[in-house]
């Protein structure tokens, strides 16, 4: 029994547009009611980078840190005319670039006198403070949110915005209808390290993973006493780390947890791009056409399972699928974690695990009897189609010969 025989390859085929129809029909009940389709909502919940990271950072081996980013920690400190001290220290003493991870509202709370001491120093280190916005979303559309002193400052400003489920990409752009904004970690690297920025840029991708890989950074706290050197020449996010409101969830526990500060992820977003932890994404066109493939010869084993075994062929398909998923899992993690190279095998995946059940329901199909009529037609069509043809070639011919006599 040959597993590539034409016959083989045909039963594949239809076992493979029965998979694809499935598909379409799940995906047709997702898009028109949610409550029907809990298989769609646990896989959109689940990726397989999120175990990726998970093994990764349990090996105890990993010790990767980025001195080049300081987290600065505003938390317990709501005085603006202490924040905007610490700015000017921290501008003095060297540092690259200032992101300010928080929005400053045009309170009166504080008094004039404190929101003019920020907007003053805000105003003099200009050139090298970015500040935070976000977009709200309301009824008619969004609103945007800035910093009250950016308007008179100067300073350049970009967008803070992250998903609202888990945080496991980000962008050189966030759209929100038909406005664009540069994200917050696009705006950093522009400023602090144009030459990986313009590397960064030809990749052209709209969105990246963020690499989730334990990293160490550097933190200093608002009432700490630091000195130029912990600072001079780095990147320094400002935020309060202990802010809930501004805590999102991630796919792997960092610091014993799995939500963390949004200025804790911009800090790993940045990192991927600066320290050569940029991941490769698999298109998904690519992925696609691998799974289509993979399906199909698949389905051709599971053709062949189906007729050799009959009464044990579902436990025989079982336990193919069960190792070939397993493979899959292994190659796709060795590749992620030692190439940074993320292969797209959902689509393959997805076909081998319906695999079994179409090939069931095709052999089924063949036991009724439209089909059977079916084959009985098609060699009739398709003896009555040669008829013609070769009549219709005739006639050519005959056409052809009686020009040439009548030309002569």
């Amino acid at each position: 029994m040959t597993l590539f025989s034409k016959r083989y390859a045909c039963h594949g085929l239809c076992v493979l547009a029965i998979t694809g129809l499935i598909c379409l029909f799940v995906g047709t009940l997702s898009f028109n009611a949610m409550f029907l389709d809990p298989v769609g909502q646990a896989i959109k919940s689940f990726r397989f980078t999120d175990s990726y990271f998970y093994i990764e950072n349990n090996s105890k081996e990993i010790t990767d840190a980025n001195m080049d980013v300081v987290l600065f920690d505003l938390s317990g400190c709501y005085s603006r005319t202490e924040i905007a001290a610490a700015v000017q220290k921290l501008y003095d003493s060297g540092a690259k670039v200032i992101a300010l991870d928080v929005i400053f509202g045009n309170s009166m709370a504080q008094g004039k006198e404190a929101n003019d001491s920020l907007m003053n120093v805000m105003a003099r280190c200009h050139d090298r403070i970015v500040s935070a916005c976000r977009a709200v979303p309301t009824v008619e559309g969004f609103n945007f949110e800035s910093s009250y002193f950016v308007g008179v400052a100067g300073c350049r400003e970009a967008c803070v915005n992250m998903e609202n489920d888990v945080v496991r990409t980000f962008g050189p752009k966030l759209c929100f209808g038909d406005t664009c904004l540069p994200s917050f970690v696009d705006v950093i690297c522009q400023m602090a390290y144009p030459d990986q920025y313009s590397a960064f840029e030809k990749r052209a991708n709209e969105e990246e993973l963020i690499n989730y890989r334990r990293i160490v950074f550097n933190r200093i706290h608002i009432y700490d006493e630091f000195y130029g050197e912990d600072v001079d020449g780095k990147v320094v996010l400002i935020g309060d780390l202990e802010d809930l409101r501004d805590f999102h969830s991630v796919p792997v526990d960092i610091d014993g947890s799995n939500r963390i500060s949004g200025t804790i992820i911009h800090a790993y977003a940045l990192s991927t791009i600066t320290k050569n932890r940029l991941i490769n994404l698999m298109p998904d066109a690519f992925g696609l056409v691998i799974g289509l493939l993979v399906s199909f010869l698949f389905c051709v084993l599971c053709c062949q399972v189906s007729e050799k075994y009959d009464k044990i062929s579902g436990l025989v398909m079982n336990v193919y699928q069960v190792i070939l998923l397993l493979l899959m899992a292994f190659v796709g993690g060795i590749v992620f974690l030692k190439l940074n190279y993320n292969i797209n095998l959902i689509y393959a995946m997805l076909g081998i695990g319906l695999a079994g059940f179409s090939t069931d329901l095709w052999y089924y199909v063949v036991t009724t009897r439209g089909y059977k009529w079916l084959r009985r037609c098609v060699p009739r069509v398709r003896h009555q189609l040669s008829q013609i043809k070769r009549r219709l070639l005739t006639v050519k011919r005959e056409r052809k010969t009686r020009g040439n006599q009548q030309s002569e």
